[in-house]
């Protein structure tokens, strides 16, 4: 591993210390036998997981209403009267599905067709409101 790991009687004798090197410098990897993990803050893992855009695609039927769905996660889909209702439409149903599949994570993380679902699972959970998710999805 090319980032130095510290070890975990390192860290437990000195959490305080260890939780404000992650907070205000950067990630820690930690050690503990052969298992390794890295800390990061919220603000670091939002950064880090911006790269994976959610975008939506929509059609409006003859009604006018409109239809869409998620395009990295092909099963949301939704509906509204306008635009920002669909968008909202889908951004519920994305927090619905972010929770089920972190409640249910080795499921989920191990499926072959959910698998790449992880980051934007993560980077829903991230967020603080339904609001800040429908501002994540770009059409």
């Amino acid at each position: 591993m090319m980032m130095e790991a510290l070890l975990a009687t390192q860290v437990r004798a000195n959490m305080g210390s260890f939780i404000d090197t992650v907070v205000r410098e950067k990630p820690q990897a930690v050690r503990r036998n052969r298992d390794v993990i890295v800390a990061a803050s919220i603000d670091q893992m939002r950064f880090f997981l911006s790269a994976y855009d959610l975008k939506f695609e929509y059609e409006q039927d003859e009604n006018n209403r409109f239809a869409g769905s998620v395009e990295e996660i092909a099963f949301i889909v939704g509906d509204g009267e306008t635009l920002d209702e669909l968008r909202l439409d889908l951004a519920r149903q994305l927090v619905e599905y972010a929770h089920d599949y972190f409640n249910d994570y080795i499921r989920y993380y191990n499926a072959p067709n959910t698998r790449s679902h992880a980051p934007y699972v993560f980077r829903v959970l991230l967020e603080d409101d339904i609001d800040a998710v429908s501002h994540m999805l770009h059409g």
